[in-house]
């Protein structure tokens, strides 16, 4: 019996379907091993036009070594064996490190676009578009920004998944949260909260508004799992809800090691937490975060950074019937 068919039939709706993260097929292994040497902060996207499958990912080394010096675009007919297409280094967009982008293909002009954060050199964390006929033929020394942070009174934002909703670009982006402490009554200041997920729309990709926060961090009951960070890396729909995935954490030691929660929303505005007492997956060895959803002919690939035993970061896939 098909797994939608049950589930209808047990009651249950808009359930994603579970996997273990440790049978993963590993597609991208980092450069170098120990923490700091990550590969990840990817993008997937399926061309129905072509039949393959194109991946956005990011190379990162340790802090001291050059951080995220380069991403890179690779193509696949079976969305696991990827051959790499084109790539760009943070000299080229005159930044510190580059970081999540969102690839997508705009409905209308049927151009390719990249939509992709870095911190500017001395600066903050902004994001930039590319655009072009094909992945391969993008042009990294001519990008042109979309999200200024301090367009919205913002110290930074950064981490684009876009999505088109309608006919109305929708993006969800990693901003500061609203209130990163409070004050108890002898005076202590606790922490709250540190990422938290905005969206932002447009009607042509390019010029953004109507600024609105949908998903903070700092806003759990005592006690709860996951929320000092909400970055939503990912969403797919599943009647009658959207289902997201994101990273949460429990202090800022888990910055760079987060763990995947789940949460669920009607109207892509109100998001409900799911994952409270615990993480949804998880490494035994760290995290799993980054998860990137794509529904495709009744599965569900799931894309992720895997923490490897000695605190490097490979991208992994797992594929599970919807």
């Amino acid at each position: 019996m098909a797994r939608k068919s049950r589930l209808t039939g047990e009651r249950y709706f808009g359930m994603p379907p579970r996997f273990d993260p440790s049978q993963g097929v590993t597609i991208l292994e980092p450069e170098g091993e120990g923490y700091g040497y990550w590969v990840g902060g990817h993008s997937v996207v399926f061309d129905p036009d072509e039949q393959k499958f194109y991946l956005y990912y990011r190379i990162r080394h340790p802090l001291g070594k050059g951080r995220g010096g380069k991403c890179c675009i690779a193509e696949s007919t079976d969305g696991i064996h990827f051959e790499r297409i084109w790539e760009a280094t943070k000299e080229q967009f005159d930044a510190e490190s580059i970081e999540v982008a969102s690839l997508i293909r705009d409905p209308e002009t049927g151009k390719w676009r990249l939509y992709i954060s870095y911190q500017v050199q001395g600066g903050t964390w902004r994001i930039d578009v590319l655009e072009a006929d094909k992945p391969a033929e993008f042009d990294a020394w001519h990008h042109r920004t979309v999200m200024d942070p301090q367009d919205y009174g913002l110290s930074f934002i950064k981490d684009p998944k876009v999505y088109v909703v309608g006919g109305l670009y929708t993006v969800f982006v990693c901003a500061p949260a609203q209130q990163r402490w409070e004050e108890d009554d002898a005076g202590w200041r606790h922490p709250l909260g540190m990422d938290s997920t905005a969206m932002l729309t447009s009607p042509d990709g390019l010029y953004f508004g109507n600024f609105k926060y949908v998903f903070e961090s700092g806003s759990g009951a005592p006690g709860e799992w996951g929320h000092f960070r909400a970055r939503m890396n990912s969403i797919i729909y599943l009647p009658p809800v959207y289902v997201g995935f994101f990273d949460g954490g429990t202090t800022s030691y888990d910055n760079f090691e987060e763990w995947c929660g789940v949460a669920t929303s009607h109207d892509l505005e109100r998001w409900t937490r799911v994952s409270t007492k615990r993480p949804w997956i998880s490494s035994p060895h760290g995290c799993i975060r980054y998860l990137e959803a794509l529904t495709l002919n009744d599965a569900v690939r799931y894309y992720y950074e895997w923490t490897r035993e000695d605190g490097s970061h490979e991208l992994r896939m797992n594929k599970v019937a919807l």
